[in-house]
């Protein structure tokens, strides 16, 4: 039975009487909660075992709010071991009872949940908690929650935070066409109807006939069949079998939507970050790692001191007692080159620079090659790679060198630390590696991604992109890169914890690795 107080909002699961089941699972011990806050958005992964069967679903505010539903689907969206988001597909509608609001007595087909982490136990007790569900949900959870993820407790850039305890959001999609949102707080004592959303639905998807699935499908899977240069990293994966097992979901495919789903689950196994598909506007669920970011955008700039956005993906500043500090994260626009230039110029008399990579997830080599021309003395192979050359996965073609040489009218000498860490990713990983081959530069921090795939994008219709990296890419020596990156030549680790708004423990030390260098005879020296 369900419990109800004046003031107080309880939220429980009821169940009919069933005999005990084998597959209860308790999802507080299996998602223990580690975040009661964060000041930066995180970033969530849904995984096939993170999708599970409950016998049935209710939450209540006292007498005049209530939804419920029996048998349905739960899809968990989790962020290290905390879930912050889960996306609910009842069986049967749920029904609304909302009393003096929008929405009582409709009907939900979907519902979307966000609640403390601490809560995801009182949100599905483990005696409703039943088997393993259907990972095929997973991408439409994913999709509703990227949709939905509009109200509080969010960055702009669509990441979510931590809701506080006691606390629930409930939003709700209805089988009328109308979306029907309620902030449930506990702690006030009340449930308040959010009707900014309500004529914003998830959209419904796009239909696809059986046989351009097939061909969409055969299209994809010979691509990367034919194309693809990293099976070499994936000893164990049969593609041939692989495909096969995956061509068989394409009997449950009713819409466009459907196939991107199938050809995710199908790549996801590459576990290759540049390997993604999407559908119009939606990403589906790709390979996310857990990749820990070693830094915190306002402690460096705190440890810094006053820092200039120069746009384009670059801050620099200056210490006190004459550190420069350039802050890269992206290469993707070509102004980006006017104004490292310009920065460097203000910073030629610093008698030490720290290069932070550690929020790049890469963009345009060519731009990296023309900052790092910068530190070079001499033109040096930063990076090799190969790309297929025959209907085999393991032939390649010839090993190819790729090189950077000097620019600009003056190299800068003094010493230099380059920031890494798991997010410096794709071509700023090859940034990294250029910097790496000039004698005043020391690496520091973590192992980058291990992800570069000079990538062409498949589209074979019904709205579908598909990303199909092409190169096996290798440091100097011919080591791959792919899943195991590139070790700093100093490694540091810190909890993330460690970073606040107020300090960055990695960029403290490389200011202090700097401090104990012997200072350069001369800064900005002419070529």
């Amino acid at each position: 039975m369900s419990i109800a107080r004046a003031g107080t909002v309880v939220l429980v699961l009821t169940l009919a009487v069933l005999a005990p089941h084998a597959f209860a699972d308790d999802l507080a011990k299996k998602y223990p909660a580690t975040l009661t806050w964060s000041e930066q958005g995180l970033f969530c992964h849904c995984d096939p075992t993170d999708v599970w069967q409950l016998k049935s679903y209710e939450v209540e505010f006292g007498k005049d709010f209530a939804v419920s539903c029996g048998p349905a689907t739960v899809a968990l969206g989790v962020s290290d071991t905390n879930v912050l988001w889960a996306v609910l597909f009842p069986d049967e509608p749920a029904k609304i009872q909302a009393k003096g609001q929008p929405g009582d007595g409709e009907l939900a087909r979907t519902i979307m949940l966000r609640f403390a982490p601490s809560e995801v136990g009182l949100a599905f007790p483990s005696k409703t908690v039943g088997k393993p569900g259907d990972p095929w949900l997973r991408a439409q959870a994913v999709k509703i929650s990227r949709k939905k993820m509009g109200h509080k407790w969010f960055t702009p850039a669509g990441n979510p935070t931590v809701v506080p305890t006691g606390v629930t959001l409930l939003d709700a999609d209805t089988t009328a066409g109308k979306r029907r949102f309620y902030e449930i707080d506990r702690n006030a004592g009340k449930v308040t109807y959010v009707a900014a959303f309500e004529d914003k639905p998830v959209p419904a998807d796009v239909p696809i006939e059986a046989q351009e699935a097939e061909r969409i499908f055969d299209e994809v899977w010979t691509a990367f069949d034919t194309e693809y240069a990293n099976f070499l990293s994936m000893p164990k994966l049969d593609w041939k079998k692989h495909g096969d097992a995956h061509r068989k979901q394409l009997a449950r495919v009713k819409t466009s939507f459907d196939l991107a789903a199938v050809l995710a689950d199908m790549l996801v196994s590459l576990q290759d970050l540049h390997v993604w598909a999407r559908c119009g506007d939606d990403n589906l669920p790709g390979w996310a790692p857990d990749r820990p970011q070693n830094a915190s955008w306002k402690g460096s700039e705190a440890t810094i001191g006053k820092v200039t956005d120069a746009g384009h993906g670059l801050v620099w500043g200056r210490t006190a007692d004459g550190i420069g500090y350039l802050n890269v994260s992206q290469l993707e626009n070509e102004e980006l080159t006017a104004a490292f230039d310009a920065a460097l110029e203000s910073l030629a008399d610093t008698f030490g620079l720290v290069i932070d990579l550690r929020f790049n997830g890469g963009g345009d080599e060519t731009l990296a090659q023309s900052l790092a021309g910068r530190f070079l003395d001499e033109e040096r192979t930063y990076s090799t790679n190969q790309y297929r050359s025959g209907p085999k996965h393991d032939d390649l073609g010839e090993v190819l060198q790729r090189k950077c040489g000097p620019r600009g009218p003056w190299r800068y000498e003094s010493p230099v630390v380059v920031l890494i860490g798991q997010r410096t990713m794709s071509s700023a990983e090859s940034f990294a590696l250029m910097l790496a081959q000039c004698p005043q530069v020391t690496t520091m921090g973590d192992r980058t991604a291990g992800s570069s795939g000079n990538p062409r994008r498949l589209e074979p219709g019904a709205g579908i992109v598909v990303n199909l990296p092409r190169w096996r890419d290798m440091d100097p020596a011919g080591q791959p890169i792919e899943h195991v990156g590139i070790r700093p030549k100093v490694a540091l680790s810190f909890k993330p914890s460690e970073f606040t708004n107020e300090k960055d423990p990695l960029l403290t030390e490389a200011l202090e690795h700097l401090r104990k260098t012997p200072k350069a005879k001369r800064q900005g020296g002419k070529r």
